[in-house]
């Protein structure tokens, strides 16, 4: 039976689509699926299709809508052609090039992470949230979505941007986005002005970023102690977000990448076994299946079941960790929020009189109070650059300080009844690092717990190298640095330093 045919609707396997000419799309009007509530987090429907009736009524809603349009003499937005003269430009022309296309999907996602991260200004959680409904509604109204502010960069000529240029933007980055952060966007518009050198679109000169050099920091290395992984588990759980677990439990027991564990599938025939495919290398891991993560993996399968009776589902992806909102892989972004509000509950506690959502709006106003505080409680212990033993204690004051400033706010809360809490606080996923500022323990740092706890376990770098997919030099990376602030390790071998100097002769 052929499909019924009704003005801006075209159907897709008997399924429902808006669909405009250039004179309707040019006043405004956008293509979209005909679908109900609910939205998914880009705003999206993903609810039911319309059926015949409901789109016959689209139809005729729409076709007023544009005909009013014209009655009331509204033009079309007037088609520009655009010069490209900007480095927003430049990087729009690069991402859409054959050779950025080439790359792999893993590293044409980090480029565009970076360039969005060059071309706006950065913005706070909470602006975040704020312009993501907005842009939900805007979808939903058919409207212009709201535009997020550009950085002064994002206008600027190529040909003005030379080495004292580069210099101050990697400095303000650095600033504003983190050490690690920076050095990534300044290699991003590098790569942008190596391919512009090479178009025929733009002919650039020479690349501004040859010859410089940028300081590298520390690699980052944190081990996530058990009583802080359970305690995060546990607090992902609480909030009905056990995805967020299944996800630490991946970490944990593969050693793998977020990226990797957000797109993760089981490729195992064999029973007991995990096979998955790395996004960075392309290489399929095969490795044997930990009890405690088969054991979470059951539990998740049959929550993914629930969830799909719940949302109607057709069917659930194949992915391992699964989005509660929605019954669909997590996008990156949403997949931080989550795992930042559960280390936000876990560090300030659940306390049991308070429902989830309540937990959830009592830790993130905690976590602003703390933003809005720390430098006040950290001026009274400046670091002494010149004196490293100064500079140390001065690192230890800030960590007391900060622990202090945490404890108070458990017994503030609880008003110091143990009872009070039904996932208590574990303030120490919040600690000062090395360099005298605020840290937290960050999900990509169960990676690097992971090779820990295999080399505690007696593992050599080899067999760590084959289960994680670490390259040897990195897991030799961090397996020194662990090995160098393991206690338990440094006091076996103070015992048998003692064997050995009464072998030696020595009798006192």
């Amino acid at each position: 039976m052929a499909d019924p045919k009704f003005p801006y609707v075209k159907w897709r396997d008997g399924r429902p689509r808006s669909s405009h000419g250039a004179y309707a799309r040019a006043l405004g009007f956008v293509d979209s699926d005909l679908r109900h509530p609910p939205h998914d987090e880009k705003g999206r429907p993903v609810g039911p299709w319309f059926n015949l009736q409901e789109a016959s009524e689209f139809s005729d809603k729409r076709s007023s809508e544009i005909e009013a349009a014209r009655r009331s003499g509204k033009l079309p937005k007037r088609v520009t052609i655009r010069k490209r003269t900007t480095i927003q430009d430049l990087l729009d022309d690069w991402s859409k090039s054959t050779e950025f296309k080439a790359l792999s999907s893993a590293s044409q996602s980090s480029y565009r992470k970076c360039i969005s991260a060059i071309l706006h200004r950065p913005q706070t959680r909470e602006a975040a949230a704020k312009m993501r409904a907005e842009i939900r509604a805007a979808r939903l109204l058919g409207v212009s979505e709201p535009a997020r502010e550009l950085e002064a960069i994002a206008t600027a000529t190529p040909s003005s941007f030379g080495k004292p240029e580069l210099r101050a933007f990697y400095n303000y980055a650095r600033s504003t986005r983190g050490h690690h952060m920076a050095l990534a966007m300044i290699a991003t518009l590098s790569a942008a002005f190596t391919w512009g050198q090479e178009s025929i679109l733009w002919r650039l000169g020479p690349n501004p970023r040859a010859g410089m050099e940028f300081d590298h920091p520390d690699g980052r290395i944190v081990l996530v102690a058990m009583g802080e992984f359970s305690a995060w588990v546990a607090a992902a759980d609480a909030i009905e977000r056990a995805s967020i677990g299944d996800s630490f439990y991946l970490a944990l027991f593969t050693g793998q990448r977020q990226t990797d564990r957000l797109i993760m599938r089981d490729e195992s025939d064999t029973p007991g076994r995990h096979a998955f495919r790395q996004s960075k290398t392309g290489e399929l891991v095969d490795i044997k299946e930990a009890r405690q993560l088969s054991a979470r993996l059951s539990a998740s399968r049959t929550r993914i079941k629930t969830l799909k009776l719940r949302l109607q589902l057709e069917a659930v992806p194949r992915e391992l960790v699964v989005n509660e909102d929605n019954g669909a892989p997590y996008d990156e972004s949403t997949y931080r929020h989550w795992v930042s509000t559960a280390r936000a509950v876990a560090v300030f506690g659940f306390l049991a009189r308070d429902s989830v959502r309540q937990a959830i709006v009592r830790a993130e106003r905690l976590i602003t109070e703390l933003n809005g505080t720390v430098e006040a409680l950290f001026t009274r212990f400046p670091l002494d650059e010149e004196n490293k033993a100064l500079r140390a204690r001065s690192v230890d004051q800030r960590a007391r300080a900060l622990s202090e400033w945490l404890d108070a706010q458990s017994a503030r809360d609880s008003n110091g009844d143990d009872g009070a809490w039904r996932l208590r606080p574990c303030p120490s996923l919040m600690f000062v690092n090395s360099a005298g500022e605020l840290d937290q323990k960050h999900d990509q740092d169960l990676r690097d717990t992971c090779v820990m706890l295999l080399d505690r376990a007696g593992c050599d770098l080899l067999t760590i190298c084959d289960i994680t997919g670490h390259s040897y030099r990195s897991a030799q990376t961090i397996v020194k640095h662990y090995r160098a602030r393991n206690a338990d390790r440094a006091d076996a071998g103070i015992d048998q330093l003692e064997l050995q100097v009464r072998k030696d002769g020595m009798k006192s």
